[in-house]
């Protein structure tokens, strides 16, 4: 972001990585460039790197109005990024993603990397993108690079760094529907010729996209401040040190979270007798230490993180008056407060001249101590009449009164894990690659719920596992390579904040623990320039052998849920990326991804829809909560899932986008991007409910037109999202802790937007 971003050099659009061109010396005419990232802690190109990576430029992110994590949704092939919960992000790459989102420790399946440094908390998903010079998207189960391990794969986010050559800057505003304002600002200022500081900043306000029609409340709101100092310190040639200080805040409405239940005809209107309110503010403070020695480079990432949420919101995602009589049980969160502390630590050594002139190796060390504080208070009205009765803490502890779930939890995880990976040149065009890791992960729980009417849990949970990666790589031409490869990823298990009791008359599904999930992922992959370096193709194909899959599970016990394993899975597919020069001035751009997935394995699980659907039926003859009859008849709803498909995994993803530019003589030069997105249909939990679980696949168009006067350094840009105000369903979550509700979130409406823009 915060680039020039006209003239020649800009016709190229991302293709498969941000690709820039350049005009060859024999005919003038425009291919593409070598593309140069770090995905593997080394400068190199893109096109020989042995796995499947989508790099997108700073620019790339602007043209196509990537503001978040969750504009990344299709754009990289097999991606999927969805907000559960209206306050969660949720990454999913090629079927592996986080279903057990709602365990406040458990690890997520796909790492996200601020310039080096792992961010742990979920929550920091929700922060803007500022002042960026890439993201890249590394697709496959990662151990042997990073500190953090995941099983789906790692997103790196890399910042603009400070520069010590001059004084320089940017500046862009936005105005556009639904009062949007949105300003940003980056600056460059060397101080000395041995210290230099970037400082950038973004707000971002805008109404709701949506409306509670019953409190009047607007929903999907924004309103956040972003800022971020780097500080650049290098004394000699051989040393220098990157000091960040980061601060995202947003105070906000929150999100829409359409019950399925409800019958407002407008989509983007909802009914719900519960205020909503989110609050985040979200710190992170890293020093990034690098000394050049003779043989090595040796890089020390130091980082503390601190994330303080609080959310209120209609649990039951309806109104009361216009439900059919025991639908679900009213309820609201009064409120959720979650405190998240990370401190972290990893040394990587990364060699020079390959050793023996044939070995390039990469070594490191990492640990991470993560902290959570958790306060849930859910407020259920069993009369069924509206009101939320008010109640003591010898209630609680009787279980007599408007109260559903309260929890104080307290949980920990330390990890330590050593890893490296190394490239052996066998000969000019054959080379193979192997990694090694090791991780030890310990989980510790303090755990009080009902206000300790049971006393407080103490669980621990310790893990270890040895996880690899082989690769073999083979040039075919000066232009072409190819790969096949064999990963093993890791997810180390944890404990649960509530879980079943052998003393009750139901049979136990949740456990106070769970395990571990281990992938094992195969694939195959060529990446080639044709056409004399105007036509790019790099594709894959994959399948995963996945053992452990960890989700949200529920308990025949009544407020009793957590996170449960499913025994095997599997899941394959293919990707494709693909650009081409179609005139010097035209580029087609296309992003491909096919996916199926399966559980192929016998387990029972219980759908909370179901049971929590067969206890409200019992709850309005009378029964009470805790009897045995309604432990029975939720009981009788545990069901096989074998043979049915993973959470968010759509059939077929894909995104085209056409980029051209026309120079208008001495006006200046006039450029345009068309982008066309498409998500398949999926299922958004592993039970398959054909009622709550099937999501409708949905398409987008944007349009950006932006000048660049051929004498100044101002631009504008128009821009037009979602043209055809498509209402595609982003989110759809379903909560194991509440009422058994079900809610979705939409993509944002169409929207217009001019942006002007100043360079200094």
């Amino acid at each position: 972001m915060f680039e020039p971003r006209f003239g020649l050099r800009a016709i190229a659009v991302a293709v498969s990585t941000a690709i820039p061109f350049s005009a060859s010396a024999q005919d003038a005419r425009p291919v593409f460039e070598e593309v140069v990232v770090t995905a593997e802690k080394r400068t190199e190109s893109l096109q020989d790197l042995s796995q499947a990576v989508t790099a997108l430029s700073g620019q790339d992110l602007d043209e196509r109005q990537i503001t978040s994590f969750v504009d990344l949704s299709a754009v990289a092939p097999g991606v999927n990024i969805a907000k559960n919960e209206g306050f969660k992000t949720v990454i999913t790459i090629r079927g592996v993603g986080n279903e057990a989102n709602q365990n406040a420790i458990a690890n997520p399946s796909v790492s996200y990397h601020l310039d080096g440094i792992y961010v742990a908390s979920p929550y920091a998903l929700q922060t803007d993108f500022l002042d960026l010079e890439r993201i890249e998207v590394l697709r496959g189960p990662q151990g042997t690079l990073f500190g953090q391990n995941s099983t789906g794969g790692a997103i790196n986010v890399i910042t603009q760094a400070p520069t010590l050559d001059e004084v320089y800057g940017t500046a862009d505003l936005t105005l556009g529907n639904y009062d949007l304002v949105q300003a940003r600002g980056a600056i460059n200022v060397p101080m000395g010729d041995k210290v230099a500081l970037r400082a950038s900043v973004s707000t971002n306000k805008h109404d709701g996209f949506s409306e509670n029609v019953v409190l009047n409340q607007d929903l999907d709101d924004r309103d956040s401040i972003s800022g971020r100092v780097r500080l650049l310190i290098e004394p000699s040639a051989t040393f220098r040190a990157h000091l960040t200080a980061q601060y995202f805040d947003e105070d906000v409405n929150g999100a829409a979270q359409k019950g399925l239940l409800d019958e407002t005809r407008d989509p983007r209107k909802l009914r719900q007798d519960s205020l909503a309110e989110y609050q985040l503010t979200s710190e992170l403070y890293s020093a990034v230490l690098e000394w050049d020695l003779d043989a090595f480079t040796v890089k020390s990432l130091t980082s503390y993180q601190d994330d303080d949420i609080l959310i209120r919101r209609d649990n039951d995602r309806h109104d009361l008056d216009s439900l059919p009589p025991f639908a679900l049980l009213p309820s609201f969160y009064d409120a959720e407060t979650n405190e998240q502390t990370t401190f972290t630590q990893e040394i990587n050594l990364i060699s020079g001249d390959p050793l023996f002139g044939k070995l390039d190796w990469v070594a490191g060390v990492f640990y991470l101590d993560t902290e959570v504080d958790i306060s849930i208070l859910e407020r259920l009205d069993f009369g069924f009449d509206g009101t939320f009765d008010p109640f003591t803490v010898e209630d609680v502890y009787n279980f007599d009164g408007d109260f559903g779930f309260i929890s104080d939890s307290k949980p920990e995880r330390d990890s330590v894990s050593v890893y490296g990976q190394g490239t052996w040149h066998f000969n000019d065009t054959w080379r193979g690659v192997f990694g090694l890791r090791y991780t030890e992960d310990e989980v510790y729980s303090e755990v009080t719920n009902f206000y300790g009417r049971d006393g407080t849990d103490i669980l621990e949970v310790e893990s270890d596992k040895v996880t690899g990666r082989v690769v073999l790589e083979h040039d075919f031409g000066d232009a072409t390579m190819g790969y096949v490869s064999y990963t093993r990823g890791f997810k180390p298990g944890g404990s649960n904040l509530t879980y079943g009791r052998e003393d009750e008359i139901a049979p136990i599904v949740v456990l106070p623990t769970y395990n571990e999930e281990v992938v094992d992922a195969f694939e195959v992959g060529l990446k080639t320039d044709l056409a004399d370096g105007r036509v790019r193709l790099n594709g894959a194909a994959f399948y995963y052998d996945y053992e452990g899959l960890q989700y949200q599970a529920t308990d025949p016990e009544v407020f009793q849920g957590g996170v449960g394993n499913i025994p095997e899975s599997e899941i394959y597919g293919a990707e494709l990326e693909f650009a081409a020069f179609l005139t010097d001035s035209l580029v087609l751009d296309a992003r491909m991804a096919w996916l199926e997935t399966e559980i192929t394995a016998d387990h029972d699980a219980l759908d909370n829809v179901a049971s929590d659907a067969a206890t409200n039926a019992l709850l309005g003859q009378g029964f009470d909560l805790f009897s045995p009859e309604i432990q029975i008849a939720r009981a009788a709803e545990i069901a096989n899932v074998k043979g049915n498909e993973l959470a968010k995994t759509p059939g077929f993803t894909g995104n085209l986008a056409l980029s051209h530019d026309a120079t208008l003589g001495s006006w200046g030069d006039l450029r345009s991007v068309l982008q066309y997105t498409y998500r398949g249909d999926f299922k958004h939990r592993i039970f398959n409910n054909d009622v709550t679980d099937s999501v409708d696949s949905y398409d987008v168009i944007d349009l950006i037109l932006g000048f660049h006067p051929a004498d100044g350094d101002w631009r504008v840009e128009l821009i037009g999202k979602n043209l055809t105000d498509e209402d595609g369903i982003n989110a759809r979550f379903t909560d194991v802790f509440g009422v058994g509700a079900t809610g979705d979130e939409l993509i944002a409406p169409r929207q217009y937007m001019v942006r002007f823009g100043l360079d200094f």
